[in-house]
């Protein structure tokens, strides 16, 4: 009788699954089920991706078996096995670690899979002839809206603890306590549908139609223009007719104002996973989203791998965001997995932004996209008007011209709020000494330390390094150390010593490193506490301050003059994201931008012709540089504590790649990566770039049994990255 062999992805750097065989002849062997086996001096908890049936008995003499299965049926469908196998491949990723990213940490660590449970309590008998107290009086009051039950945590929200309440109803047998499925209450209290223009209404038209089938669609809308409110008729449809709806947007601090809209309007059970829900709460999310008990999964980039049986609708919020793309471990863009997910279930995927990515106007140029356009904001406001200033012109302080500061002035009294954005964070970049020369750089990475006053410290943003602020000029001992640049904090305080009656709040990441910090700055803003807002990026991405009516933003350029061939297209998307902020309730917005190149091409572009003339422009001249996302690129790194290492494996790599007779793929490298020492280790990089996307690939399947063999593989940090956001 031929014996079955268990195929088993496992959790390590190989590129390959491992035979095992079973240990129990009794269990009806699946892929998809999680295993524990031995490996080397180790126990790991893998996954089953294929069974087999040995040849001859030679064939598993020598082979292991594993120690026990974790699961007695298949936790991994076979769509969500097959994505994983395709993220291995197009990503050129070991297995075993793509499956470390697709399961939340306490599946891939061996707990059960089984849902927890929770005290639920409901009203058994609506006679009620027994004296009560206030606290029972409103138990019974909250009980009788959710005939069906209600969880205890949720009753001591609402009432505070009234446990000893509970417990005397439910010896009265007025109440009785049940253990019920922990899972999202629907919370909907409904609200008036907000009546669609006619260019939403005919969006949602279009996504409708073809439900039933994979239809990519590019939701360009400006700011302000309602995209959220066509992603919620789209979902409410969907929920009707008993589908799943996955939603990514990009940033944890979109999260709460997010899902609040979704609440109040849809009666639906919404789960949300991002990492700042804890582990536990991820796993439940995760098995309710499979057992088809959450209608609405709302997350960051890893959401995407959320299993959804009865997936019928993918929304992508500010599609051309650069948080949707992983930069360590498993590089993958969550776009492009949410598209293979969206084509293998065969339903429609919507892309929403102000500032589409080049990829996606190059697939509607291409015909794979069909464009939708939102040209008016929902509100009917208008959009801001939009002024340059030459930064080197007569200036306040700390960066601030004159010019805006008369604007702020101006707009402070007539009781707006004022937006601030500086992409920044500290106080200030450069820390020199003016006798001898010296700078405060770190001794880790080559880069500056940055001066973060409040905390008396500075700080590498590149390794995290924190030392104390010097007073003295370390090789000279002259007292007098100067500061050059400016970043969020030292606006915050020039802004504060300009108007000290007036509240100012700063929004980087130092300021929101807290638990719900973010969410509870937003409420402070909407309210109208704070009437000077400076912050980083974190305040550029789809917030809704409709009382901020003057948006300034400092040292523009900075995008201008990098080494990165991307720079000019998210400076392009940033500067609009950012003026997209002001003017978007009843009252006139209005940006200035600090530039000391106000003649430059790119500004004269975005301002009198905005970001759809200026992304063609981009388009073009990547065109006839063959740079994505009309040609395809990979950057093969690798870093050492050995300033030579690093360069030398990708030499070796390189020399493979030369090997192979075929014309289409160009080799560039290697070189030192731009920033070389990061963190105490040497950085390079080889750039691979194609004209189509099958060469690449090819070439990449075929050398890399020879790359994993070189000598200098165990000696160096190496990965690969295809189709690259970053070449700094």
């Amino acid at each position: 009788m031929k014996l079955t062999i268990l195929q088993i992805a496992l959790p390590c750097p190989l590129r390959l699954s491992f035979d095992y065989l079973p240990n129990n002849s009794e269990i009806n062997w699946q892929t998809g089920m999680r295993v524990k086996v031995p490996f080397g001096s180790r126990e790991l908890i893998g996954i089953i991706v294929n069974i087999k049936k040995a040849n001859e008995e030679s064939d598993t003499a020598k082979l292991k078996t594993i120690s026990e299965a974790i699961d007695h049926q298949a936790l991994l469908s076979a769509d969500l096995l097959l994505l994983t196998q395709w993220l291995s491949d197009y990503y050129h990723h070991p297995i075993g670690d793509c499956f470390q990213t697709v399961l939340p940490k306490k599946i891939r660590l061996g707990e059960t899979a089984e849902l927890e449970t929770e005290t639920y309590w409901q009203l058994t008998s609506s006679v009620i002839d027994l004296k009560l107290g206030k606290k029972q009086n409103a138990l019974i009051f909250l009980l009788k809206e959710y005939s069906e039950g209600v969880s205890q945590k949720f009753i001591y929200q609402q009432l505070g603890q009234c446990r000893t309440s509970l417990l005397g109803l439910e010896e009265n047998k007025v109440v009785s306590s049940f253990q019920h499925i922990k899972q999202p209450l629907i919370t909907h209290n409904p609200v008036e549908h907000c009546q669609l223009n006619e260019e939403q209404q005919s969006a949602v038209d279009n996504i409708w139609q073809s439900r039933a089938r994979f239809a990519p669609y590019l939701l360009q809308g400006v700011t302000g223009s309602g995209k959220t409110e066509v992603y919620m008729q789209l979902a409410e449809n969907m929920v009707v007719a008993g589908k799943q709806i996955l939603i990514l947007i990009p940033e944890i601090g979109l999260t709460t104002q997010f899902v609040e809209r979704f609440k109040q309007r849809l009666a639906a059970r919404i789960v949300v996973l991002n990492s700042a829900v804890s582990d536990g709460e991820r796993k439940q999310s995760w098995l309710l989203a499979k057992a088809t008990l959450a209608d609405i999964v709302i997350g960051t980039r890893s959401a995407v791998f959320t299993p959804l049986p009865n997936l019928g609708l993918i929304i992508i919020d500010e599609e051309h965001d650069a948080s949707y793309k992983q930069q360590d471990g498993l590089r993958y863009h969550a776009r492009n997995v949410a598209l293979i997910r969206a084509q293998r279930a065969n339903i429609p995927i919507v892309m929403g932004s102000a500032t589409p990515s080049l990829e996606s106007l190059y697939n509607v140029e291409q015909q794979r996209y069909q464009l939708l356009i939102l040209n008016q904001r929902a509100t009917g406001a208008s959009m801001p008007k939009i002024k340059l200033i030459d930064s080197r012109g007569p200036s306040a302080n700390s960066g601030i011209s004159t010019v805006l500061y008369q604007a702020i002035k101006t707009q402070l009294s007539a009781g707006n709020q004022v937006l601030l954005f500086i992409n920044r964070r500290g106080f200030a970049p450069v820390l020199m000494c003016h006798d001898c020369g010296w700078q405060a750089t770190c001794s880790h990475c080559d880069a500056r330390m940055i001066v973060h006053q409040r905390r008396n410290v500075l700080c590498c943003h590149h390794c995290g390094l924190i030392q104390r602020l010097v007073d003295k000029c370390p090789t000279c001992q002259a007292a007098d150390l100067k500061t050059y640049g400016a970043g969020t904090e030292q606006v915050e305080h020039t802004l504060q010593a300009y108007f000290p009656e007036t509240p100012v709040l700063r929004i980087d990441r130092d300021s929101t490193q807290k638990v719900n910090a973010f969410a509870e700055i937003v409420n402070e803003i909407r309210q109208g506490g704070a009437k000077i807002l400076v912050g980083t990026q974190m305040l550029a991405k789809g917030h809704d301050f409709h009382d901020v009516t003057l948006v300034g933003v400092l040292d523009a350029d900075q995008g201008l003059f990098s080494a990165d061939f991307r720079s000019t297209e998210s400076l392009a998307q940033l500067i609009i994201q950012v003026t997209g902020r002001a003017g978007r309730g009843d009252k006139k917005g209005e940006v200035f931008i600090q530039t000391s190149q106000p003649q430059h091409e790119f500004w004269q572009n975005i301002i009198k012709h905005g970001y759809a003339f200026t992304a063609q422009k981009i388009l073009a001249e990547r065109k006839m540089m063959a740079m994505p996302p009309t040609g395809s690129l990979c950057v093969i790194r690798a870093e050492s504590q050995d300033e030579s290492l690093a360069m030398q494996f990708l030499s070796d790599v390189s020399g493979l790649f030369h090997q192979a007779t075929q014309q289409e793929v160009i080799v560039m490298g290697p070189v030192p990566a731009i920033m070389e020492r990061r963190a105490g280790r040497y950085r390079a990089q080889l750039l691979l770039l194609s004209q189509q996307r099958k060469p690449l690939h090819q070439l990449l399947d075929h050398f890399m049994p020879a790359i994993g063999s070189l000598k200098l593989t165990r000696k160096v940090r190496w990965s690969i990255d295809i189709d690259p956001l970053d070449l700094l």
